[in-house]
């Protein structure tokens, strides 16, 4: 089993080039027919042994097109981990629970509310040192994006597909984001667990009392983020902004209480998200008081780059390229 991962990313919009590049070499195809129509005749045309090869000239176009796509994929650099190995770390598990609700995508912090989010666990991924993490997105239920696991290129990787539309869109329940943290850690030892809840705090389903008694109970202390403004926000939508029943604008508003009271019948603490990532800062200084244990993890090692591979490919698409001629066989 190998495990493929990808280092850039962000070069995959580079693919929409490839339709510009289509209609180009269509546009001047058909001028470069009309042009020779205008000189010659069609019966002349027929007896010129040396006349340009339409099908020729499409395969050299194809042969081009392959080419730049296979160097975009060299640019995103696929990676491969072809050895895995056991490894003993230190640490304690903790569980991100985002809010996926289309709320999330209001825009009173900036880019958007969902945006942050990610950016900032990201930045909490970047700090961890062998603590397994899992990922867990909601609304009106929530599920297991990702597994615990080590591999924080991984789970940025699952991260990075966390959006709304991978959810029904009927509400959102904190309590269910709860339980389903719950679940993701698995196994039910002494060890104390953290499940970071960040959400916006609108709640429109009931259980919220019972959830957090149960994680109480487990010995899971839950820190809660809370991401948006007081003032609240639009959301956006493709036909402008989300509206209800009569024809009003949906504000969306930060509910700070009851991501306070979860956190603090917990143990943990609440904390509004703000411009830098000063939070973050704050849990980790908590999670190093938390008792670690110690666990066996499989993780891949010995990722290899592949881009070589596909710059090659690149490289023999072109020499073909240049060794078709557009002239067809003489009859």
């Amino acid at each position: 089993m190998n495990m493929i991962r990808y280092e850039n990313l962000s070069y995959l919009h580079l693919f929409w080039l490839i339709i510009p590049l289509i209609i180009y070499y269509f546009l001047t195809s058909n001028l470069f027919e009309r042009k020779l129509k205008n000189v010659f005749s069609k019966k002349m045309i027929d007896k010129l042994g040396t006349t340009s090869s339409r099908s020729k000239r499409r395969f050299k176009h194809i042969l081009l097109i392959l080419a730049f796509s296979f160097l975009i994929v060299a640019l995103i650099n696929p990676q491969m981990g072809t050895k895995l190995v056991e490894a003993k770390r230190e640490g304690i598990d903790i569980v991100i629970a985002v809010d996926l609700s289309m709320s999330m995508m209001s825009e009173d912090i900036t880019p958007n509310r969902l945006m942050k989010t990610k950016y900032e666990v990201k930045r909490f991924m970047d700090r961890l040192e062998g603590d397994r993490i899992a990922l867990v997105g909601f609304t009106s239920r929530g599920f297991i994006q990702c597994p615990l696991t080590t591999d924080y290129g991984a789970a940025r990787m699952f991260l990075d597909l966390m959006n709304p539309g991978i959810l029904p869109q009927d509400g959102t329940s904190l309590a269910d984001a709860l339980i389903t943290s719950q679940k993701a850690f698995g196994d039910k030892d002494e060890n104390k667990k953290l499940v970071i809840l960040i959400s916006d705090g609108e709640d429109h389903e009931q259980g919220i009392e019972d959830a957090v008694k149960e994680l109480n109970d487990n010995g899971i202390v839950v820190f809660t983020i809370g991401i948006g403004s007081i003032g609240g926000a639009p959301i956006p939508v493709k036909s402008g902004f989300l509206k209800d029943d009569e024809g009003n604008v949906v504000v969306s508003k930060l509910n700070e209480l009851s991501l306070r009271q979860i956190a603090t019948e917990t143990g943990g603490n609440f904390y509004r998200a703000a411009s830098g990532d000063s939070e973050l800062e704050e849990i980790l200084k908590e999670i190093g008081n938390f008792e670690k244990k110690e666990f066996d993890t499989k993780v891949f090692d010995d990722f290899e780059d592949r881009f070589r591979v596909f710059i090659f490919i690149a490289l023999a698409l072109l020499f073909l390229e240049s060794l078709i001629s557009y002239a067809r066989r003489e009859k």
